[in-house]
């Protein structure tokens, strides 16, 4: 086993999810408010969405490549309606509501709706691949040269060093969670509400005005 490659692959992966966005914003409120599986579930979807992308950087699926960025303003204005629909549902969310949802039996169905939402806004950004595409450059990880075991150790990498990512940020964030009062989780609600939705109004600017530099 090529161990440098698995490494590559662990920074990369680190490096891509560690940026804060809307989903981290998400990851934090969902933690605070829901606790340290729900948190984590945000941290999972936005993980394999993440590992989507890096699958076709690393095997150059040109096909699948070309469609992502030929598309790419409509899928970024569908990301970003997506992060203000979800900001929105955040603002308006009763914290006290949640907190009762813990204890009902229903409550494990959240945890899919959390990845799946994560899931969703990460895909939904297929400039992802650019990213990833321009990690593997960099680091010299991922190339025409590459054999195919060595790029399966360093996707590998990527999904572990992404997940290490999203574990560490809650973990940190749910030791805190019990010293945070009911009413600051309230206006948490409100600002993570708030940040996300505006994510999503930059998001559809971004790609509209600037689709030609992108």
């Amino acid at each position: 086993m090529n161990i440098s490659e698995f490494l590559n692959g662990l920074i990369i992966g680190f490096i891509a999810a560690s940026p804060i966005g809307a989903v981290a914003v998400m990851c934090i409120q969902r933690t605070i408010s829901r606790g340290f599986w729900s948190g984590l579930f945000i941290g999972m979807g936005s993980a394999i969405g993440d590992f989507f992308y890096a699958i076709i950087a690393g095997f150059g699926i040109s096909i699948i490549s070309d469609f992502l960025t030929e598309h790419r303003t409509i899928l970024g204005i569908a990301g970003g309606i997506l992060m203000m629909v979800f900001g929105y549902k955040i603002f308006i969310t009763n914290p006290i509501k949640q907190m009762r949802e813990q204890q009902s039996p229903k409550y494990k169905n959240k945890f899919f709706n959390d990845f799946a939402a994560s899931f969703a806004l990460t895909i939904s950004n297929p400039l992802t691949i650019i990213m990833f595409g321009g990690l593997f450059g960099i680091s010299g990880a991922v190339s025409k040269e590459t054999s195919f075991y060595n790029t399966i150790l360093t996707l590998s990498g990527v999904i572990i060093g992404a997940l290490t990512w999203w574990t560490l940020l809650v973990s940190v964030v749910n030791i805190y969670r019990k010293k945070i009062r009911l009413r600051n989780i309230f206006w948490i609600n409100k600002i993570t509400g708030a940040c996300v939705f505006i994510f999503g109004i930059s998001v559809i600017i971004m790609v509209t005005l600037f689709k030609d530099k992108l």
